[in-house]
């Protein structure tokens, strides 16, 4: 067992301890001798690991890693509290494993195994029942300490990209020569990459929710939507702001305050206890209100975390309760086709009371 500490969760030991608890009470509650975690993401947030080969089994009193020989060094750097296997075929020795400890059911990941691992799992280990679990986005969804922190770190550093976006975007400029120059700046100040591709979206594009950055050139007049989101040290950021070029028209000046009220009422509705639908009915009925309904279709938020898009939505109808601890998007927009839009985006941390602003980048509207 590797007693080490190092690597991307030094600062996490003090809660995978009681991550572990979480997983083991859920791991009873659906009746399961152990789970085989497949998820990558969910490996790491349970031991550390940051390699691309993990496979993690859990029961009551035990834990194991198990990766291939080109980890064995960094699993001993990164994971404690666990035993360390390297191994050649992993699935054979899933399965040697379970029968060594005499496991008779195990739950697996049903968002992660597909029909193919299912059907060699079960070829495997023809005597163990297998149970689909879904317990761990429901741990995951509320944030410890040291997964805050780190958030807070890629929220800030997101908000630097802001200050380039407004200095890049002129007349004259192409979107994805923007998005190129701001990600190279954000990974000089310390962001492992993207979270996703960056969305520059001009003009009539601008009615595209997910327009990625094009060779379109920006014009004078014109809105631009910029959605950026930064991944460091494992945690995501997700934030987006709408710009003009030059002077505002009337109906733009109209239809960005429609939809900056529009976000601010449903952060006004984010607190514990609220169903996440009421944040997104908050948003979504002033901009009903106020005559562009038909152009808002997407939900008005979601969770944010070691995924860019976590539990729970901010969508019509959910009626999941929000917690302290959630960390989420409010981001409702209006999109006219042929014409353009807006969307104004923030994340969110929801403490008692209320919440607290992660992403700090200013929301007047701003002219380039």
């Amino acid at each position: 067992m590797s007693e080490k500490g190092g690597g991307l969760y030094a600062g996490a030991r003090t809660e995978t301890k009681a991550r572990l608890k979480a997983l083991r009470a859920a791991l009873a509650s659906e009746k399961a001798d152990a789970i085989l975690i497949t998820d990558l993401k969910n490996a790491r947030y349970l031991t550390g690991f940051t390699g691309s080969n993990a496979f993690v089994i859990i029961t009551e009193s035990r834990a194991f890693l198990l990766t291939d020989s080109r980890y064995t060094t960094q699993a001993s750097e990164e994971v404690r509290g666990f035993h360390i296997k390297t191994v050649t075929k992993a699935l054979d020795a899933v399965a040697a494993l379970v029968a060594s400890m005499k496991i008779r059911s195990l739950g697996f990941e049903a968002a992660n195994v597909t029909c193919s691992m299912h059907s060699r799992l079960s070829e495997a280990m023809p005597k163990v029942r297998l149970k689909p679990f879904t317990g761990l986005a429901g741990i995951r969804i509320r944030k410890d300490a040291s997964e805050i922190k780190g958030i807070r770190a890629s929220a800030s550093l997101l908000d630097t990209g802001y200050r380039d976006a407004a200095r890049l975007i002129r007349p004259g400029a192409i979107e994805r020569d923007v998005a190129l120059s701001i990600e190279m700046a954000l990974r000089r100040r310390g962001a492992d990459g993207l979270a996703f591709d960056t969305i520059i979206a001009s003009g009539p594009r601008g009615a595209l929710p997910h327009g990625k950055a094009s060779e379109k050139v920006i014009k004078k007049g014109e809105f631009v939507v910029v959605d950026m989101g930064v991944l460091m040290d494992g945690y995501n950021s997700d934030e987006t702001r709408t710009f003009v070029v030059g002077r505002a028209t009337t109906r733009q000046s109209e239809i960005y305050g429609i939809v900056r009220d529009a976000q601010a009422r449903a952060l006004e509705a984010v607190r514990p206890g609220v169903k996440a639908g009421e944040v997104d009915a908050a948003a979504r009925e002033h901009i009903r209100k106020s005559g562009y309904g038909k152009y808002f279709g997407h939900g008005t938020g979601h969770g944010v975390g070691l995924d860019i898009h976590e539990g729970p939505s901010i969508a019509p109808g959910n009626d999941e309760i929000l917690v302290e601890g959630m960390v989420i998007t409010v981001e409702p927009g209006i999109y006219i086709p042929g014409w353009g839009g807006v969307r104004i985006e923030d994340m969110v941390l929801v403490k008692k009371g209320g919440y607290e602003l992660l992403t700090k980048t200013g929301k007047d509207l701003r002219a380039l």
